[in-house]
């Protein structure tokens, strides 16, 4: 499959600011390589209804390939409109019979024990070298 050359018109401080991610990720080779790659990431977010006209707020959920292929089923079966009606669904249903509430109490608290820690360990540092 050939390539096709096509035309971008793009401001010069869009062009400088893409100059200047190019300098700090060598990774990409050239300007083509991360507007290709760009462009195609974008149509993925927008299929997967992560982006796109009218979204100006929302959240980015990381997860395994496998739990995202499971899911992605569920949308693609019709039992919901998009990932957003499900990943709403999932959590109004945690959190009404619940689990969210348990999950970030639990999640705080061990937050608070490592806090314990660390301050214990300190404060038994200190007397230490006294």
């Amino acid at each position: 499959m050939g390539d096709t050359r096509i035309t971008l018109r793009i401001t010069d401080v869009e062009l400088d600011e893409i100059d200047d991610f190019l300098a700090r990720h060598p990774e990409y080779h050239n300007r083509s390589q991360l507007i290709r790659q760009a462009v195609m990431e974008y149509i993925r977010d927008v299929e997967r209804g992560e982006k796109g006209p009218g979204r100006t707020r929302g959240v980015r959920v990381e997860m395994q390939d496998r739990l995202l292929t499971v899911l992605e089923e569920y949308v693609e079966f019709r039992y919901f409109r998009s990932m957003d009606e499900l990943l709403s669904f999932v959590l109004k249903t945690i959190a009404m019979d619940g689990t969210l509430g348990r999950i970030l109490r639990g999640y705080v608290e061990s937050l608070n024990g490592l806090r314990l820690d660390v301050e214990v360990r300190g404060r038994e540092e200190r007397v230490g070298r006294r």
